[in-house]
């Protein structure tokens, strides 16, 4: 997974560019922020940062932010960023399957976004959670949602290009084997339209395991979301008909 991540570094944080994707910003980002709720205060775990451009919009608002990401890599991106935007963040080396460097019960807050589904100790991140939350404390976690997932084993059957959105049509989603849980390699695409340097490892589970999960971990769920598009934009048309993401928020009870 490491070295995934320190190989695909720059071509993830050029897609990111400081602000997120278009579907990050106008489908995931808004359902989280409101889950999350007001962070003023705070003290927020960003758990796999990426390039940390959340970590940086929470800072902002007002939470006591340590973000941990597997690549060095993004790390040092993420510093960077930081520095030129004048907050401040803890950022560490770390891994969330493994948390060294968070004691028990540091944080009220954590945000784990589109990470579990390409890490393969799903009940490991979760204890570790478990773990460094208050009790009483928050978790929110996305994932691409497991039931329409074309890293997984679905994919869009695609017709012809639509002129004004430059994105072909989406005639219908085909799901099969939702139940096989297993490990898929994906190129992602830069904005460009090239591959990643190389692919990326997408762990496909069931929403059943991801719920199991929670509640072995010590997690009580408080809301379950699939988001949609915050507006009318037509580039949107296929991710109005089916959901693109699932966001969990729950709450640690022991």
């Amino acid at each position: 997974m490491r070295e995934q991540w320190e190989s695909n570094a720059e071509a993830f944080s050029g897609l990111i560019d400081g602000e997120g994707t278009p579907h990050h910003r106008k489908i995931l980002n808004p359902c989280v922020e409101r889950l999350l709720g007001d962070v003023k205060d705070k003290k927020l775990l960003d758990a796999g940062c990426g390039e940390g451009y959340l970590a940086r919009y929470y800072a902002k608002k007002g939470a006591e932010v340590t973000a941990i990401d597997l690549s060095q890599r993004l790390i040092e991106t993420s510093e960077q960023l930081t520095d030129d935007e004048g907050v401040e963040i803890d950022y560490r080396v770390d891994d969330v399957c493994y948390i060294e460097s968070v004691p028990n019960g540091e944080f009220d807050l954590i945000l784990s976004n589109l990470v579990l589904l390409n890490v393969p100790g799903l009940e490991d991140a979760m204890r570790e959670f478990q773990r460094v939350l208050k009790v009483g404390g928050t978790l929110v976690f996305s994932i691409v949602h497991p039931a329409f997932n074309f890293y997984g084993p679905g994919s869009w059957e695609m017709g012809e290009k639509d002129p004004d959105t430059k994105r072909r049509e989406g005639l219908y989603f085909k799901v099969d084997r939702y139940f096989e849980e297993e490990e898929y390699e994906r190129y992602w695409k830069t904005k460009q339209g090239d591959n990643f340097p190389e692919p990326i490892s997408f762990f496909h589970r069931t929403i059943s395991t991801y719920l199991n999960s929670l509640s072995s971990a010590g997690f009580h769920l408080l809301e379950f979301a699939e988001p949609k598009p915050i507006d009318d934009d037509e580039f949107f048309d296929r991710e109005r008909r089916i959901p693109f993401f699932a966001v969990f928020k729950a709450m640690r009870v022991e």
